[in-house]
């Protein structure tokens, strides 16, 4: 499998649960920080006979996720308590700071060759490696890019006395219209045994275009890369400032407090409607296989969602025929959900620009 950040460990959960043998590759190294907020819905507490038939009951993914308390959480959180729980798998081993170069497979295999020139392999090759994926290629390559959706997303964190109270009765999905054509916020509270409570908010900016293609976050139709923290330009942050003073309170003074210590990550939005997932013997799933506005609430959720199935379904095994059978009734069970979840955001991002227009 290529990516271990959340759903390529949740899959490689999910398939060590079935009784494989999983090979994790991944580029990034392992202590990692960064992400913004997720919204955690279903599978709180809930617990599951392994597939493969050892050891007792366990926690569901979606329980290990949200620790057992749904609403909103850090991505940096979820990745920890994923990491620890596949740390945990006998049957898993990830490797980390390997970058993929290549993806390939005949009758028999598939594989990954990193950059060294070694080269990966095994019965089926999944990619869990994000909106930009590699896989994806391999799986669609006349369809492999996710296409910039015109706005982007800021992103912050600020401690709770940011604006202390404030959050009672509040609704975490109420979202505000900003004046002058701003676009939108969300602010989101988090709040769990494991993390100090803390807001993050996050900004749907429709207005920054020119300064994401000046940085080369946004090149043609492509969204590229995050831009994070000192990567962003001063001029840029007193634009947020000047612009903060005119929102409502209390936004302002959370918006304020991560600007002032340059602690914002500006993200171009991607979206991406995949016409298929598998291919022969190689797969993919989340980010890789559905891209949606983080509007919807939904591009984790549907990546549980496609880590489960595939868990199922691997389960009587993956050698052989059985591997391209395997996924292709992946790619059927799972490719009219992630094309109805990515089309659900796609009007709010059209309403969004046609506000700015207005």
């Amino acid at each position: 499998m290529v990516g271990a950040l959340l759903a390529g460990l949740a899959l490689s959960i999910s398939l060590a649960r079935s009784g494989l043998a999983v090979t994790v590759i991944e580029r990034a190294m392992e202590k990692r920080n960064g992400g913004t907020g997720l919204r955690l819905w279903g599978g709180m507490g809930e617990s599951v006979q392994r597939r493969d038939g050892s050891g007792p009951r366990v926690p569901t993914i979606a329980s290990i996720a949200s620790a057992g308390v749904p609403g909103p959480e850090g991505w940096a959180t979820v990745l920890r308590r994923l990491s620890a729980a596949a740390a945990d798998e006998p049957g898993i081993s990830i490797h980390y700071e390997i970058e993929v170069a290549q993806i390939g497979q005949d009758a028999d295999s598939a594989w990954a060759t990193d950059t060294t020139g070694t080269v990966h392999a095994a019965d089926i090759l999944l990619g869990a490696d994000g909106h930009r994926s590699l896989v994806r290629r391999s799986v669609d390559p006349e369809h492999p890019d996710a296409t910039y959706a015109g706005y982007a997303i800021w992103t912050g964190k600020a401690p709770y006395d940011a604006a202390p109270g404030w959050q009672e009765g509040y609704n975490y999905m109420n979202m505000i219209t900003l004046p002058n054509g701003d676009g939108a916020m969300i602010v989101g509270e988090t709040q769990t045994n494991d993390e100090p409570r803390r807001y993050f908010w996050q900004w749907y900016d429709p207005t920054s275009d020119d300064y994401l293609r000046e940085a080369g976050a946004v090149v043609g139709k492509v969204s590229r890369y995050s831009l994070v923290n000192e990567n962003i330009a001063g001029s840029k942050y007193d634009d947020i400032r000047r612009r903060a003073a005119h929102w409502p309170a209390p936004w302002d003074d959370i918006v304020r407090h991560s600007v002032e210590r340059h602690n914002v990550i500006a993200t171009p939005i991607a979206e991406y409607v995949p016409r298929r997932l598998a291919r022969g013997r190689i797969a993919i799933i989340g980010d890789a296989a559905h891209v949606p506005s983080p509007m919807t609430g939904a591009g984790f959720d549907t990546g549980l969602g496609d880590a489960e199935t595939l868990g199922e379904l691997t389960s009587h095994g993956v050698i052989g025929e059985q591997g391209r059978k395997v996924l292709r009734a992946y790619e059927k069970q799972r490719l009219r959900t992630a094309q109805r979840m990515v089309r659900s955001g796609q009007g709010f991002g059209q309403n969004l620009l046609e506000g700015t227009n207005n």
